[in-house]
């Protein structure tokens, strides 16, 4: 089925859901480049009539990419699934439970399907409500990264309010925690990166460190789910791409969350660690990493006591320092796949770079980058107490 014959489909399924009489559709522009792997976005004004009258909303459509080989390997049933669960069962549930108003951290979602060769999600086009993607290069500043760990602490303090008060939860096997096994295709990506890269790391003082991981891969990956001090649904996957700020006098104010499709049970601190990793520059990292775990842990407390909830017993900031220790090695896999995407390195993989690094100069400087990177982790994991080199214990 062509694009075009699975948007008049979706269109009806969402013409018949919303009552909507007399519609008409028409396709805007993306005005910038959104790196979505998975996805394809499609921005469209859908207009009609309902019995209480004229109907009309910005939308955004996202469908997978037509590769069958994503299907044949269960890549779609896994991202969609998770994705679909997070629209329709997830925060329906946070938004009943809320203390506070959900409109400005996710965005509404008007139609979402799963089912095979059938997988969609409509949403509001949260750029018409006063959002916008960050203009910068590939970190974010320290306001734009305080505003996420806000929005971050109250996804996750949601999730800690839902499992108190609702114990099962609807098609929650969608949400299994990732494993040194599953999802297969997302392990074997890391794994691969890691180990293409390694030669890169042989000549430094932290070379050891990069065979540890390797070496260690499985039980790395299985410990940050079995010894965390507790597991929520996560994001997966937090970076500038999955989310929208708000701005007031050119300063971010509010930050919306995008992309579920990673979301699974894991651990907080996952999160938190994977997103500074990510998104921060060694610079601003190490001056105000302490200061970010606290805007983080600040407002989850503040998040659970307005819903009642005792953080110390419901996740405590000890709970949340050793967590931190315990994911450093799982957030590093995941940081190295990042980057490597990023400066387009990865160039036989499932998982390709968007744009490819070309051999030459190029790539030499690529390569480099990434390096200085990844070694600047690694040395801020040794400052963190997150990793003792042989030797120093």
């Amino acid at each position: 089925m062509t694009n075009e014959q699975r948007l008049t489909s979706l269109l009806k399924k969402l013409a018949e859901k919303l009552e909507l009489k007399n519609y008409e559709y028409k396709f805007r522009n993306i005005q910038e480049t959104i790196e979505n792997y998975f996805g394809i976005l499609i921005p469209m004004t859908l207009k009609g009539e309902t019995e209480n009258g004229d109907w009309s909303k910005e939308l955004i459509v996202k469908m997978p990419p037509n590769r069958e080989i994503l299907r044949e390997l269960g890549v779609i049933k896994v991202l969609y699934g998770a994705e679909v669960f997070v629209y329709s069962v997830l925060i329906p549930h946070y938004k009943r439970l809320s203390k506070f108003d959900l409109s400005q951290l996710f965005p509404e979602c008007f139609y979402a399907d799963s089912t095979l060769h059938n997988e969609v999600i409509v949403l509001k086009d949260m750029c018409k409500e006063g959002f916008q993607r960050y203009n910068g290069d590939r970190f974010l500043d320290a306001d734009h990264i305080i505003v996420c760990l806000k929005s971050l602490a109250q996804f996750h303090a949601l999730s800690m309010v839902l499992q108190h008060n609702v114990k099962n939860i609807e098609d929650e096997k969608i949400m299994t925690p990732y494993s040194s096994t599953y999802p297969t295709q997302l392990m074997v990506a890391f794994r691969n990166s890691l180990s293409n890269n390694l030669d890169i790391f042989k000549d430094t003082e932290y070379g050891a460190f990069y065979n540890l991981i390797l070496t260690n891969f499985d039980d790395i990956v299985d410990s940050n789910t079995n010894k965390a001090s507790r597991l929520v649904y996560g994001h997966g996957d937090l970076w500038k791409e999955n989310i929208l700020f708000k701005y007031e006098d050119n300063k971010p104010v509010s930050a919306c969350i995008l992309d579920f499709q990673t979301t699974r049970l894991l651990c907080p601190a996952q999160d938190v660690l994977i997103f500074i990793l990510t998104s921060t520059e060694t610079k601003v990292r190490r001056k105000c990493y302490e200061y970010f775990l606290s805007i983080y842990y600040e407002c989850l407390q503040q998040t659970l006591l307005q819903h009642s909830l005792d953080p110390e017993t419901t996740y405590s900031r000890s709970d949340f320092n050793r967590d931190l220790k315990t994911v450093a090695f799982y957030c590093f896999i995941a940081s190295n796949l990042a980057f490597s995407l990023w400066l387009g390195l990865e160039e036989k993989a499932l998982i390709q770079s968007k744009n490819i690094c070309e051999e030459g100069n190029e790539k030499t400087s690529a390569t480099l980058y990434y390096k200085q990177i990844m070694l600047d982790i690694v040395q801020d994991f040794v400052n963190f107490g997150y990793y003792v080199p042989k030797g120093f214990e």
